[in-house]
């Protein structure tokens, strides 16, 4: 159940601290899950985890706002708003990470985009749907394997010189279909009534994430498209 949810059918019974307090555990949950991530892929330092955890833990809070900023507007434009707004928070979160990172770690980062989408697709989940820690170790290794797969598949209208929407998502959508197939399984009854809610937001973030082009650091630290 949502923290939105939660909020409604309990708030004669709970107060505004334990919501508080539920809604920072979420968040928390879904930031240490990326920082561990992270630690894994770039080797992260001792000095660069906390660094790392306060960008993660910002970006779950951010994230946790739009969510229930939208909860209760399921209309197109809602939806479309939501989509813009975490993306947004997806790559503000890039930049700050920019700027702990090596460039060599950098580097790896921005190669790795599958795992890169991946990660975004669960920290959304795990925030949207208040995912169980078990939950969240499913989601992933079930998103990293979509994503391997999002991403190859979106090589070939990439390829092209203008890709158009229509082509994005018609390659998208049969990895996409396989990913909820696993998902299904995954999640309450209730967790899944509230994905296929949002899933207009999820299909734009995770096509619009697995299909940018990524950044690359010059020798001289300055940004240069690839």
């Amino acid at each position: 159940m949502r923290i939105a949810a939660i909020t409604l059918a309990g708030a004669l019974a709970m107060s505004t601290t334990a919501l508080a307090q539920s809604t920072t555990s979420t968040a928390a949950s879904a930031a240490q899950y990326s920082t561990e991530q992270l630690k894994t892929e770039l080797n992260l330092t001792d000095a660069q985890v906390p660094k790392v955890q306060k960008i993660n833990e910002a970006s779950a809070h951010s994230l946790q706002k739009l969510l229930d900023k939208y909860d209760a507007d399921t209309s197109a434009a809602a939806e479309a708003a939501l989509a813009r707004g975490i993306v947004a928070s997806i790559r503000s979160n890039q930049v700050e990470l920019k700027k702990v990172l090596t460039p060599t770690q950098w580097a790896i980062h921005q190669k790795n985009k599958a795992q890169r989408v991946a990660q975004s697709q669960t920290e959304f989940m795990a925030s949207d749907l208040n995912l169980s820690r078990q939950q969240i170790l499913d989601v992933s290794r079930i998103n990293a394997e979509s994503a391997d797969q999002l991403v190859a598949a979106l090589d070939k209208p990439m390829g092209t010189s203008k890709p158009t929407h229509n082509a994005l998502y018609t390659a998208a959508k049969p990895v996409l279909d396989a990913r909820d197939e696993q998902l299904h399984r995954v999640l309450t009854v209730d967790q899944w009534k509230q994905m296929e809610g949002r899933r207009r937001a999820l299909v734009d973030v995770f096509v619009q994430e697995a299909s940018a082009k990524p950044t690359t650091t010059t020798a001289a630290g300055k940004k240069k498209k690839s």
